[in-house]
């Protein structure tokens, strides 16, 4: 009898994966901003270069996200990464304006809190849609954590964002080509016909 009736947790259409181009947009976005942030050391005791380096990356990363959502639209919609390049570039627009290493670090702190909140709920609402949202989420809150215990040293907080971005850009990567996902996503769907 259970088995006539569709599970409420079943997705009632089918998950189809974003392209593997689309989803390294945002693994090379996260792997330049970190590798910039990494290789301009000697730029990092100004304020103004940290806020101008972070909203770059958080442009990039808000553009990124855009992209994916782009190319979501017509096979799996999705307001996931809709919401999550819009927090981000908001951020990116915001960081220049701040005038202080506190309010830097609080904001590095709140976009990541808020990124990680909707990875977690993407997690949840939509499992399987978006690979690894379990650990991007936990990586902002560390990051929102540790941006806020280091918050009066703006070449910390900016430290361990690019840390963020390089970690999140390696794990995403290796995801991306990570055939034994795409496999197991394929065999379900396959079975279903």
């Amino acid at each position: 009898m259970s088995a006539a009736v569709p599970s409420a947790a079943e997705p009632t259409t089918p998950h189809v994966a974003v392209s593997r181009p689309v989803r390294l947009v945002r693994v090379a976005v996260l792997l330049i901003a970190g590798l910039a942030i990494a290789f301009s050391a000697t730029m990092h005791e100004r304020l103004g270069f940290d806020l101008g380096i972070t909203a770059a990356a958080l442009g990039g990363i808000g553009v990124a996200h855009l992209i994916e959502w782009v190319a979501r639209r017509s096979k799996s919609p999705s307001s996931l990464p809709l919401m999550l390049g819009i927090v981000a570039i908001a951020a990116a627009v915001i960081v220049p304006f701040t005038a202080s290493a506190i309010g830097f670090a609080v904001l590095i702190a709140a976009w990541s809190l808020v990124s990680a909140l909707l990875e977690f709920i993407g997690g949840v609402v939509q499992p399987g849609s978006r690979q690894d949202s379990t650990l991007l989420g936990a990586s902002g809150v560390l990051l929102a954590l540790l941006a806020l215990l280091v918050r009066e040293d703006p070449v910390a907080v900016l430290g361990f964002f690019g840390a963020y971005a390089v970690l999140n850009g390696v794990f995403l990567g290796i995801s991306a080509f990570d055939t034994r996902r795409a496999t197991a996503a394929a065999q379900p769907a396959a079975d279903a016909r």
